[in-house]
């Protein structure tokens, strides 16, 4: 299984901090990509990601892994953007450029969570390469 913590829990090297207010490209991805979850679509939600994320889990491992964080949850109440930071490194990955997304979330079983979401630019799109949730 993909050594997840390690993609994301990183150091940035020299970020860009974006406005968390803005609706850029990237952030209308991870909101999508993010309701995917909140609805269950594990399986649209494993075609949303990109490369990276795909050669290190499988469809069949994302769906045991997508259903085993979020389903104790329970439902998402609310989701605030928090921060975006932008880079051209990430440890462990090939450089390109990235996008680092966190919320401040809320759910049913879980009042206060931190969500991270990592999205990658491939072509003209903005694909998923890592989420971790604290």
């Amino acid at each position: 299984m993909m050594n997840a913590a390690a993609l994301v829990l990183l150091t940035l090297s020299a970020p860009a901090i974006a406005s968390p207010d803005a609706v850029t490209p990237e952030v209308a991805t991870a909101n999508v990509w993010l309701e995917q979850l909140d609805t269950k679509n594990w399986n649209e939600s494993w075609e949303g990601t990109g490369k990276l994320f795909q050669s290190n889990l499988t469809q069949e491992q994302w769906l045991k892994t997508a259903q085993a964080v979020r389903e104790p949850l329970g439902a998402v109440l609310s989701r605030h953007i928090l921060g975006v930071t932008k880079t051209t490194s990430l440890p462990g990955a090939p450089d390109g450029e990235y996008g680092v997304l966190t919320y401040s979330a809320a759910f049913m079983n879980k009042a206060s969570a931190v969500e991270t979401v990592v999205l990658a630019r491939d072509g003209a799109q903005w694909k998923i390469v890592g989420y971790f949730i604290r």
